[in-house]
């Protein structure tokens, strides 16, 4: 049987690569308050949108997937930007693309960020 397994953060923004693992954990500390749980959890529905399309079900090369990370900022519209994927392979950029080309629901106050609200996404696939 193959599963996926996702995991959300939002955290503190920064778009340099150099500190791609800082933001991680800097997400996964934002991703306990309430509002991140909330908004994590709004996310599903465009991460599997995305994943299905560029992995359809049945697909031969889900096994050969592994791990990836996407990063990126919604507004307070919900427009996702900046959206950038590590690493960088076929399917992760498939699902940067599709993901980053659909409106979120609206982030909690993206004040506290700056005006735009960061968003990753972790994703594991096993068999």
């Amino acid at each position: 049987m193959r599963k996926i397994v996702a995991i959300l953060a939002i955290f503190s923004c920064s778009a340099s690569a150099a500190d791609f693992s800082a933001r991680v954990a800097q997400g996964n500390e934002a991703i306990a308050t309430p509002e991140g749980k909330i908004y994590d959890a709004s996310l599903a529905p465009a991460i599997q949108a995305a994943m299905v399309a560029c992995v359809p079900p049945g697909s031969a090369s889900i096994g050969k997937l592994g791990k990836f990370i996407l990063v990126g900022y919604a507004n307070a519209s919900g427009h996702i930007f900046s959206v950038a994927v590590n690493p960088a392979t076929t399917v992760s950029r498939c699902f940067a693309d599709k993901f980053g080309s659909t409106v979120l629901p609206p982030p909690p106050s993206t004040s506290r960020w700056g005006g735009a609200y960061p968003v990753t996404v972790e994703m594991t696939v096993t068999e």
